[in-house]
């Protein structure tokens, strides 16, 4: 028998350590090559089975914020709409279910190689909704007044969530709401005027309306269309997926070819975060002549606008100075128009009286210089009046979305509003209030006309003048 020298304790748990330290250290350098990952499938994947999903929409813009779920592990997607998750490549495969609000539900199935990069691409529609838009009445029809009633009309514009008007709706389909005045609001919800006391509730005389005509569309008209979206702090709570700047896209691809549009946004105060504050201006007019030059040139400054979210809302200043450069550099021959988007108040213009008599001013300085006004409100928080006044007093339109999913629908629809070919039902309705002297002279009838369509049910809000 042969005899061994007896090692000492410590040196030999040493030399059992170093074993152990190498053995794991060849281990972790096979699963990083794909090693031990593959062949049988039921180990733990491996530390290079990453699938980086990259999630757009159909501008090819990151969508952030979006859920990617996966077989072992979910994720985010960043600021550039990326996301990485952990997959087992021993499967082949791995079933993917991406989500974001505002965007319809995918489902993939990305394919998995072990120990390789994995990527997979995967493009997010919008859902859009049925929405409205409203106008004065263009038939000479003005409001009348008898002790405590008036009579009125008013134009609407129904459209589908593929910006597509709705037709063949009846008397039935529109009904217009009774209004009581809520004590918590600062604004007035059914008449303002004036007068402090000028706030009355009022129901109509018959829910449907009196009368309805569909007035056609006419021939199409270019035009020079300036976009004024706000960039202030409150977008990023009602717009957090940057429904308005894709809508935006939507618009400047759908025009004509002998359209003109031009892109500004504005916010004010320290919180400002666009180039120049209060109002950034996006180059000059821009047609599709050339690639350089076409409207969706602007598409790379709209990805920009969306971080770019802060401030107050310098409306009234915003429109005003805009307005004069659409005047300066708009080419000769054309309809002229801004569309602003908001969703909220002037912060800007003082009190109630103050900022009536400043709106007043902005309406009287477009008409005079030929510029009609399209207004477009997102969500409860935007002063109807203010944009109903701004745009019916113009000739232009006030287009509504309760949520982002009306946006795209609404922005398709403002090309053929701008160029006058899209249809309009002409409704008329008498309303009455509980007592007289309500529907005072330069004052304002605030109200909603619910429509109802095999798309879905909905509010357009509305103002009518009080001559």
């Amino acid at each position: 028998m042969s005899h061994i020298a007896a090692q000492p304790f410590s040196f030999a748990v040493s030399r059992w350590t170093q074993g152990l330290v190498a053995l794991l250290m060849l281990s972790f350098t096979l699963a990083g090559c794909g090693g031990g990952g593959g062949g049988g499938g039921s180990g733990a994947p491996g530390a290079s089975d990453v699938l980086k999903v990259t999630v757009t929409d159909t501008f090819g813009a990151g969508v952030a914020g979006a859920t990617v779920k996966g077989p072992l592990t979910s994720s985010i997607t960043d600021h550039l709409g990326v996301a990485a998750l952990t997959v087992d490549g021993s499967k082949g495969n791995a079933d993917l279910a991406i989500s974001r609000a505002t965007f319809v539900d995918k489902s993939v199935t990305a394919t998995i190689n072990a120990g390789q990069a994995n990527e997979i691409a995967v493009t997010l529609d919008r859902v859009t909704l049925a929405a409205g838009s409203s106008l004065a009445s263009r038939s000479g029809f003005l409001p009348t007044v008898n002790g405590t009633e008036m009579t009125f009309e008013i134009e609407v514009v129904v459209v589908g969530g593929n910006s597509q008007p709705i037709e063949g709706l009846t008397l039935a389909n529109f009904t217009l709401r009774s209004c009581t005045p809520d004590a918590a609001n600062n604004r007035a919800d059914c008449v303002r005027g004036p007068g402090a006391d000028s706030d009355v509730a009022y129901a109509p005389a018959t829910s449907t309306p009196e009368t309805l005509a569909l007035i056609p569309g006419q021939a199409a008209m270019p035009y020079a269309a300036a976009l004024l979206l706000d960039q202030s702090g409150s977008i990023q709570t009602s717009d957090p997926t940057g429904a308005r700047l894709f809508s935006a896209k939507a618009f400047l691809q759908g025009m004509g070819t002998d359209d003109r549009a031009l892109l500004a946004a504005f916010a004010g105060g320290p919180g400002a975060k666009i180039r120049t504050a209060p109002l950034a201006v996006y180059g000059p007019f821009r047609d599709k002549a050339a690639a350089t030059t076409a409207p969706s040139s602007y598409f790379p400054d709209l990805d920009g606008l969306s971080s770019l979210v802060g401030g107050d809302t310098p409306l009234y200043d915003s429109v005003d100075t805009l307005r004069q450069q659409v005047v300066s550099d708009a080419p000769a021959g054309l309809g002229k128009a801004l569309v602003v988007f908001t969703d909220g108040a002037d912060t800007y213009c003082g009190d109630a009286e103050t900022c009536r008599t400043r709106r007043k001013q902005s309406i009287d300085d477009a008409k005079a210089a030929g510029v009609r006004l399209f207004t477009i409100g997102l969500s409860s928080g935007v002063d109807i009046v203010a944009l109903g006044e701004l745009a019916n007093q113009t000739g232009g339109a006030f287009l509504y979305a309760d949520s982002p999913e009306q946006l795209l629908p609404l922005y398709g629809s403002v090309g053929k509003l701008l160029s006058l070919s899209l249809p309009t039902y002409r409704l008329r309705w008498t309303v009455q209030a509980g007592t007289s002297g309500v529907f005072q002279p330069g004052s304002t009838l605030v109200a909603r006309v619910q429509v109802t369509t095999n798309a879905g049910t909905f509010d357009v809000p509305f103002t009518v003048g009080i001559p």
